[in-house]
């Protein structure tokens, strides 16, 4: 299965202390196994170090850490670069339904998912990104679903 990862996904993946982490470890190990394929924009990778290197917790993730953290997600998942025309694409789909603010980072994840055309988005913001999924979109999926999908 080609799967999309969030932001959410990845860094709850590598913080063993995070609420969602044994939730994430699945995906992550699936992906380290081979038995799925993973993509994730380069935006994505951004935004995972930023957390990693801001989220509060002893010890705190220092920015070489952090940068080593995202090095070994990258060894994991598929890099996709954002294009102009996705990025201009998240802007119109949010625009279109009104949404304003952070809901653009969430839209450029997708819209770069539906041009990979994986068969699902793996995050723990579920709602956040069903206000902008389509009918064509790919499925969108809080860790863990069932085993038929994670197996």
């Amino acid at each position: 299965m080609k799967l999309a990862i969030d932001t959410s996904v990845l860094v709850a993946g590598v913080i063993a202390s995070h609420v969602h982490h044994a939730r994430a470890a699945v995906w992550l190990q699936a992906l380290a196994s081979g038995r799925h394929s993973g993509v994730a924009t380069a935006h994505a990778f951004n935004e995972t170090y930023s957390v990693l290197t801001k989220i509060p917790g002893t010890p705190r993730i220092d920015p070489v850490t952090g940068e080593r953290l995202v090095t070994r997600l990258r060894g994991l998942i598929r890099v996709v670069a954002v294009s102009e025309v996705l990025a201009a694409a998240a802007i119109e789909r949010c625009a279109r339904q009104g949404l304003s603010s952070g809901a653009v980072f969430d839209a450029l994840h997708l819209v770069t998912a539906e041009a990979e055309q994986v068969d699902a988005v793996v995050t723990f913001n579920v709602r956040h990104f069903a206000r902008l999924a389509l009918a064509t979109s790919p499925r969108i999926l809080a860790p863990p679903d069932p085993p038929s999908i994670a197996s």
